[in-house]
């Protein structure tokens, strides 16, 4: 066959492929076409072929809890996408849920209770595993009225800080600040929410020197506080003589508020201090036990001064027809069991 008639048919082919592949891709509906809008926000973006193999169904279990670690009950969950369930996912009273049977992929999971903020967390859920997930609500954090006394212990230190709050607890506790529905013994260790909104550490913004009006104000209005009893504690442990080990420290209750011109104000209520000599080999959880003994006994002491003039009188009495004020929406209350007196017989 000549060698220009082979070249030739080549040629034909050549040509023949290029307007078959032109014919092709300019015929409406010929090929494919992409998708000329993204996919929502919450579809799954897994490819749906992964998700429509025989399979490709995912297990989800959870566990719902505030940020104090307690179970919330009652929570909805859903998985964005799949919102015409026969039932809808909610939460059991030790705050689990799970979902059998969902598709794999990436989801977006929506958790909402009425007394808590939604949660939003995007999750990734593997064909024939289970996967788990935890979900933290907290508590929305929103000013609330100011008809509250809050009762707070404060320390630079991790040791003084636990002995103001010991402090604080006592002065409930002995009475001298009594246990009433405006009273709110407060934990520090609950705060830490309303402390990042305010922008202080508690101690920082409640330092006696440096005041803070606006971020004081601030946390009053998260908490419904008119006004604040803060407990201090200093305590100074210094060699007595070669073999003993002087422990002094030094108490006081202060009452911070806001006067009628708007001005932070804050005032001694009263303070107290205690010494003693012990021997020099106590290890720390003794000296602790016995610098928690000398705050109960300041706090007995100062009670003893305001059993004729109570300095917070004005706080802690409804005045008539007042009703008393609503239960506050952020748990921040220490759990306080006050003994009831045994009769004399």
């Amino acid at each position: 066959m000549p060698f220009f008639f082979l070249t030739s048919l080549r040629r034909r082919v050549r040509l023949g492929s290029l307007a078959l592949w032109c014919w092709l891709a300019l015929t409406p509906g010929a090929l494919a076409q992409a998708p000329a809008t993204p996919l929502p926000r919450f579809t799954p973006l897994f490819p749906s072929h992964n998700r429509d193999q025989a399979g490709s169904q995912a297990r989800l279990v959870g566990q719902v809890s505030n940020s104090l670690g307690q179970p919330v009950a009652g929570a909805q969950v859903q998985l964005e996408g799949l919102e015409n369930l026969d039932q809808p996912i909610q939460t059991d009273e030790q705050g689990a849920f799970e979902l059998n049977q969902a598709p794999a992929g990436r989801w977006m999971l929506t958790v909402w209770h009425p007394d808590y903020e939604i949660v939003q967390q995007e999750i990734l859920l593997q064909a024939g595993l289970t996967t788990p997930v935890d979900v933290v609500l907290q508590v929305p954090i929103r000013p609330q009225p100011r008809r509250r006394l809050g009762v707070l212990g404060v320390g630079g230190l991790d040791h003084t800080q636990l002995l103001g709050q010991r402090l604080a607890m006592e002065a409930v506790r002995l009475g001298l600040i009594p246990n009433s529905e405006k009273v709110v013994p407060l934990d520090n260790r609950r705060l830490q929410p309303i402390l990042r909104q305010v922008g202080w550490p508690i101690y920082e913004l409640f330092e006696w020197d440096r005041r803070k009006p606006e971020a004081v104000g601030q946390f009053f209005d998260y908490l419904g506080l008119e006004a604040i009893v803060i407990a201090r504690v200093d305590v100074l442990t210094r060699p007595a003589s070669p073999t003993e080990v002087s422990l002094r420290s030094r108490s006081r209750l202060e009452l911070w508020r806001f006067d009628e011109q708007g001005n932070l104000v804050a005032e001694v209520l009263a303070e107290a201090s205690r010494d003693q000599v012990e021997r020099g080999n106590l290890n720390a959880a003794e000296l602790a036990q016995l610098y928690q003994i000398q705050v109960t006994q300041i706090a007995a002491e100062i009670g003893s001064r305001w059993q004729a003039n109570h300095p917070l009188a004005s706080y802690l009495e409804l005045a008539p027809g007042e009703a008393p004020p609503p239960p506050s929406r952020l748990d921040t209350a220490v759990e306080l069991v006050i003994p009831t007196p045994t009769p004399t017989p």
